[in-house]
């Protein structure tokens, strides 16, 4: 993973390999201990920017297709929101990209009741996947897959500083970004943004995006090569900085 030395200070390129570390090595409470630790040191100032609709303030030339997140009674009118500046942020992305290329957003606001929907969902399928699994197994596996509403900062998506998007051409489809058909485990490694197995087409297509993102200041989760934030508590962290600019948003959200 040497190619993190490329695109981050010292500091971010310790604690980010140091987690790498830790998710190769499947230890999973270290993992969180860690991050926790990080988290520690984040103070939350909410400077109170509201959220808006993606509909009303987002590029056209941006795309909306929210995935499925397979949680009955969902309105994803709800999930259609994000802080003012991440939507000013995301048009500027939008400019910098190759003609025929378009950002394409696949999830947005989360509120809390969903984030916990989501843990439930996941902590039932690996009690599917694995019969015998405890009950806290099933909680630390999912808490290193998804941030909570009672970690010691607020989930990105929570927050509207987060946002989960990929690339779509002229026509609404997918520009790879992926390998379709490989099994849950290939798939697993091919989310981290910087897996080097992959087409050269498609790392090519995630170079683009990653460039684009990264150039209006928003910051990457190395472990999802969609999943860019600004102002959350990630965010916070691997930019070297201490304070946090958005917490919890209010519920009226414009």
């Amino acid at each position: 993973m040497n190619i993190f030395k490329t695109i981050f200070s010292s500091w971010d390129y310790k604690v980010i390999n140091k987690l790498i570390k830790l998710d190769n090595q499947g230890k999973l409470e270290e993992y969180l201990n860690y991050q926790n630790e990080c988290f520690k040191k984040v103070k939350i100032i909410e400077n109170h920017e509201p959220l808006l609709p993606l509909k009303e303030y987002l590029n056209k030339d941006i795309q909306i297709n929210l995935c499925d997140l397979k949680i009955d009674n969902t309105n994803n009118e709800d999930r259609l929101y994000l802080r003012k500046s991440v939507i000013n942020k995301l048009n500027k992305a939008q400019k910098l990209l190759p003609s025929g290329y378009h950002l394409m957003i696949r999830d947005a606001f989360r509120s809390e009741k969903l984030v916990w929907d989501l843990y439930y969902l996941y902590c039932k399928r690996a009690k599917q996947e694995k019969p015998n699994i405890l009950d806290k197994e099933a909680d630390l596996w999912v808490r290193n897959m998804l941030a909570m509403p009672d970690d010691l900062v607020p989930p990105g998506h929570m927050t509207g500083g987060a946002v989960d998007v990929i690339l779509g051409d002229d026509h609404g489809d997918f520009i790879p970004t992926q390998i379709k058909g490989t099994n849950i485990v290939d798939l697993q490694k091919q989310n981290y943004t910087f897996f080097k197995d992959l087409p050269q087409d498609i790392l090519n297509n995630r170079k683009i995006l990653y460039n684009a993102m990264t150039k209006v200041g928003f910051n990457n989760f190395f472990k999802e090569y969609w999943h860019f934030s600004y102002g959350d508590g990630y965010w916070t962290i691997r930019h070297k900085k201490k304070i946090s600019i958005y917490g919890i948003p209010k519920i009226n959200k414009k």
